[in-house]
């Protein structure tokens, strides 16, 4: 299925599911091709069941590291041949989870380069919104807990994080996670109630003057709609399947 020309990109999904087919989605609609066959080779693998909730394990409510499962996803797109994928998971790149993960690639996984989701998103603000430092973002109380967006985007880079209020961080971890009305349960369409959640929160940080707003959960870009707002609202998934692109073939990145 490889070719020189092309090599395979691979996604590891199920974290969750409709955040992985979201990813997918950005591929495709980020590659420049009028048929079939002008499409990039790609393999989306979803397996949630493998792998235990990110914020969980965070939380201390899940014993496994979900790392293990991610290896074993990349294990099985090592062999039929990807050279490169990536985890559209925000909580998955927290150092607990992330450094053990990518240690098993580096060790057993010769020739596979995980792209890694938010130090593409900082490299993406750094070169292509320069002025902006004062930066908003939505996540799940696992991504928070684990302060990974602190590891990424530095204050000696001249970045200022800012975060939701305590109940604000539940009400947004109640839009990605309620079975009643939450985008994990309720992914296509998104429930009124978690769009009307989340597109006040992300208001609110712009209120509070966020220059830009990332959506710091993979679920969350099914949800809100960037054009909304008058500010840049930022998709680190969309900005990671384009990196994918023009790692592999640049000529047919669309533009952006």
């Amino acid at each position: 299925m490889e070719t020189q020309e092309n090599p395979l990109i691979g996604v590891i999904g199920g974290v969750g599911p409709y955040a992985g087919l979201d990813f997918f989605k950005n591929i495709l609609d980020n590659t420049v091709a009028s048929r079939d066959q002008e499409h990039i080779s790609a393999i989306l693998l979803s397996c949630p069941v493998l792998i235990q909730d990110r914020t969980e394990f965070i939380l201390g409510n899940a014993p496994e590291n979900p790392a293990f499962a991610m290896f074993e996803c990349a294990k099985r797109l090592h062999v039929v041949g990807v050279k490169y994928a990536s985890i559209p998971c925000n909580t998955a790149h927290s150092g607990v989870i992330f450094t053990p993960f990518i240690d098993m690639v580096h060790e057993n996984l010769p020739g596979l380069v995980i792209v890694n989701m938010l130090e593409t998103c900082v490299s993406h603000i750094k070169q292509n919104l320069p002025g902006i430092k004062r930066i908003g973002y939505l996540a799940s109380k696992g991504t928070y807990n684990s302060r990974v967006y602190h590891e990424y985007f530095k204050a000696g880079d001249g970045f200022s994080l800012i975060e939701p209020e305590e109940q604000e961080r539940e009400q947004i971890h109640e839009a990605i996670y309620s079975k009643d009305f939450g985008i994990k349960a309720h992914s296509s369409p998104v429930h009124d109630k978690a769009q009307r959640i989340l597109h006040h929160e992300v208001s609110k940080l712009l209120d509070r003057g966020a220059e830009a707003v990332i959506l710091g959960c993979t679920e969350l870009p099914l949800a809100i709609n960037p054009a909304d707002f008058y500010a840049p609202v930022i998709d680190p998934g969309k900005i990671t399947a384009r990196k994918l692109i023009n790692l592999v073939a640049p000529q047919k990145l669309r533009r952006d």
